[in-house]
């Protein structure tokens, strides 16, 4: 072996090795831990009683589990149609010289960066509350008495209060990408569109949403890998296992560490557990996989 392929098998050791201890290694285990039935986590692998398919049928005929698959469903496509678009909205603005454009980035921004848990019990014990809430107030305000007396909360209206709240918390981070899109292009395109005659909107449907095709895409698959592992509002806005807000991530989290809130909404099954991380991990690949084909990079 020369001294240059020694050199680069040094260095890529310590990268090689994380990488099976952290990443491949429990990700196998868990492969193998969803055709089982397991007690703990750290269950020794000669306890573990071999189920084959069972975890995966058994969560098929769970009501709870369907359910969940529905909401993730919503989430990613009409939550992920609404967020993406509004951002999409917002950058634009951002960057059409609007005054304190880096105040508003910020302010668009801000949210983001505070932690989901604060933002989601600010929104439900604050903003939603049905009797001193900020909604109820707001349009008692306006004189609106119907939506003043909408109930937020209520199990018919949770999951369109936790996709607010989500949004509201999310917008900011896709918004700052793609208005760094429309930043890097080129401004010689728009000027030669103007001398063309081209208003706004056919600036941003032939210039501006064509050149960012790749950020549009890699904003897809980023929040397709958030809407995967909805946990923390679908955990907050899920009183009582609520089947209108549960996601996959809850229902696994469920049956691995048994229920947080009183009541047992499923039996403790690690391997079952395992089945719903290995659903949501080929969901997430299949979304890719689709991607990639409808919206190519432009290297393809």
């Amino acid at each position: 072996m020369n001294k240059k392929k020694w050199f680069v098998i040094r260095f890529l050791a310590p990268a090689t090795l994380c990488l099976l201890v952290i990443f491949l290694y429990p990700m196998i285990r868990t492969v193998l831990m969803s055709f089982h039935k397991v007690g703990y986590v750290t269950d020794n692998m000669t306890k573990w009683e071999f189920t084959g398919l069972g975890n995966y049928i058994k969560l098929m005929n769970s009501p709870l589990f369907r359910q969940s698959l529905i909401n993730i469903l919503k989430i990613w496509l009409i939550g992920g149609a609404v967020i993406l678009g509004l951002a999409m909205v917002y950058s634009v603005i951002i960057t059409s010289g609007i005054r304190g454009k880096n105040f508003w980035r910020s302010m668009l921004y801000l949210p983001h960066i505070i932690s989901s848990v604060a933002l989601a019990t600010m929104w439900l014990q604050y903003v939603f509350d049905n009797q001193y809430g900020l909604m109820k107030r707001l349009f008692e305000f306006l004189h609106l008495d119907a939506m003043a007396n909408f109930q937020w909360t209520a199990p018919e209206n949770l999951f369109l209060s936790m996709m607010i709240s989500y949004g509201y918390a999310g917008i900011g981070f896709y918004m700052l990408i793609m208005a760094a899109g429309i930043d890097s292009i080129s401004e010689d395109y728009y000027e030669a569109s103007r001398i063309e005659g081209a208003g706004l909107i056919k600036q941003f449907f032939y210039i501006t949403l064509p050149m960012l095709k790749d950020i549009i895409k890699r904003s897809i698959i980023l929040y397709s890998a958030a809407a995967a592992g909805f946990f923390v509002y679908s955990t907050l806005f899920s009183f009582n296992m609520e089947n209108a807000t549960v996601t996959p991530m809850v229902y696994m989290y469920e049956v691995v560490f048994g229920s947080s809130i009183g009541t047992t909404a499923t039996d403790l099954n690690v391997g079952a557990g395992a089945a719903a991380g290995v659903l949501i991990m080929v969901l997430v690949l299949i979304v890719n996989a689709v991607l990639s084909r409808i919206i190519p990079t432009e290297s393809e």
